[in-house]
């Protein structure tokens, strides 16, 4: 669990932490706030990336259009994209970047060499792409802990997963 975190923890805060933080999700949503605080608060050091601000971008978006348009999560970007005058609508995915400069998060660039080190390492440790990314952030920042809800890095050797289940 994320309160088990110790304090001092220099970390890298992956999208799906953000976005059960901006957007109420049963189960998850409390414990990702409270991990929020402690970073508002200075106990944690966060870390993140420009790709993975922008996917909690996308998250929040496309949740808000299933709650505020009451649409189905199968096909949903593809019908946002048919439909655009329902994204004008949404404006909670505006709230992720306030909050990342807010929390003083350190925010990566994802250049190119690093695009090509996430290549390297989707093969070494069988991850999609933007997972790889991940990895390879965490690596120019000598980050070896990783706060996220995904499993997929659960058998990267050398990394501490922390999840908020």
């Amino acid at each position: 669990m994320l309160r088990d975190l110790p304090d001092g923890t220099l970390c890298f805060v992956d999208a799906n932490i953000i976005c059960h933080h901006v957007v109420q999700t049963p189960l998850l949503s409390d414990e990702c706030t409270r991990f929020i605080k402690r970073i508002e608060q200075g106990a944690i050091q966060a870390f993140t990336s420009a790709a993975v601000v922008a996917e909690a971008i996308h998250k929040v978006m496309l949740a808000e259009a299933v709650q505020q348009h009451h649409l189905d999560h199968r096909g949903l970007a593809h019908r946002l994209q048919r439909h655009r005058e329902l994204i004008a609508e949404l404006s909670e995915h505006r709230r992720v970047p306030r909050l990342i400069q807010a929390l003083s998060m350190h925010v990566e660039p994802v250049t190119l060499d690093l695009l090509e080190r996430a290549a390297d390492l989707s093969g070494q440790y069988r991850l999609l792409t933007n997972d790889a990314v991940i990895m390879a952030v965490m690596e120019r920042l000598r980050l070896s802990c990783l706060v996220t809800n995904d499993d997929n890095f659960d058998a990267v050797p050398d990394l501490f997963v922390w999840k908020p289940r």
